[in-house]
């Protein structure tokens, strides 16, 4: 009796086909679902110990049906790790810019810096020098030697901050110790600007740059266009002049007397080899010799 349900159990167990092959009419789920429950059929129907090799045939189906499984998690996994947009990247710029209307003078960027860090975590400075003509007219008078800045502007890393400090501290002293502190009397004359950043403090500069070199290449090509015209021109006068030049010369070498002169007028041209008209010839008799004549007389009345 023992032997006859091993020999059924070795009997389901070669009739489980293989993990790869597919059940015609049947998915591949379906195929592993129905070679799982062989599987499991098989290792049921024999005593303790009997279904290990219905236990492989299990393991194997269960590595079949884990393949497209994990081929789809793949897929899956590669759909959601495509990266975020590149908004939620991009970290948000929380800078601020105050501006100064007025620096004190002779006051440097490296002093202004050194004020601000004071209040919190400062960027980019930046102060406009004051006019040429005003800085060589003032060293022409005698006065002070050092550059000096019209206004100038102040980047805070934090905008909050930024416009606190300005409120604060516009209208007041610059203050400080007394001694070896020669901006203490000064006042702030600041001011937050919202919405503002760094790059457009340099639009209006660059813009004005393009705008003369577009003006002086518009400049410089008209200028060499009318140089050109003008070269252009007085080339054409000195080749007239040559062939008047030449013209004049053939007319009194081959005019010989004033009487060409008289008839075409001053500077025509008289012809080297004077030729007669086709009336003219017409006009003018036959000349004949003497000896033809006679020929032709003893011809006809003979």
């Amino acid at each position: 009796m023992v032997v006859r349900r091993k020999r059924k159990a070795i009997d389901v167990v070669a009739e489980v086909p293989p993990a790869d092959a597919e059940a015609p009419g049947k998915g591949p789920a379906e195929s592993s679902t129905a070679e799982g429950a062989a599987a499991l059929g098989g290792a049921s129907k024999g005593p303790e110990g009997e279904g290990r090799p219905a236990k492989k045939k299990r393991r194997v189906a269960a590595a079949g049906t884990s393949a497209p499984a994990a081929a789809t998690a793949v897929e899956v996994e590669a759909e959601v790790a495509v990266p975020p947009a590149a908004a939620e990247t991009e970290e948000v710029d929380r800078r601020g810019i105050v501006h100064l209307a007025s620096v004190p003078a002779f006051m440097s960027a490296d002093k202004v810096r050194h004020l601000m860090e004071e209040f919190g975590e400062i960027g980019r400075v930046y102060l406009a020098p004051e006019d040429k003509a005003e800085s060589s007219r003032r060293k022409r008078a005698g006065g002070n030697r050092k550059m000096r800045f019209t206004e100038g502007w102040v980047e805070f890393m934090d905008r909050r901050l930024a416009k606190r400090v300005a409120g604060t501290l516009n209208a007041t002293a610059i203050g400080g110790k007394k001694r070896h502190n020669f901006y203490r009397d000064d006042m702030w004359n600041l001011k937050y600007l919202p919405r503002f950043k760094w790059h457009m403090l340099k639009e209006g500069t660059i813009y004005n740059r393009h705008v003369r070199k577009a003006r002086l290449e518009q400049k410089l090509g008209q200028a060499r266009r009318e140089n050109d015209l003008f070269l252009e021109r007085v080339h054409q006068a000195k080749t007239r002049k040559a062939i008047d030049e030449k013209r004049a010369a053939k007319g009194s070498c081959g005019g010989g007397g004033g009487a060409g002169a008289e008839v075409g007028g001053e500077g025509a041209r008289i012809p080297r080899f004077p030729q007669t008209s086709h009336r003219e010839m017409s006009r003018a008799p036959p000349k004949v010799s003497g000896d033809s004549a006679d020929r032709i007389l003893s011809s006809l009345f003979s």
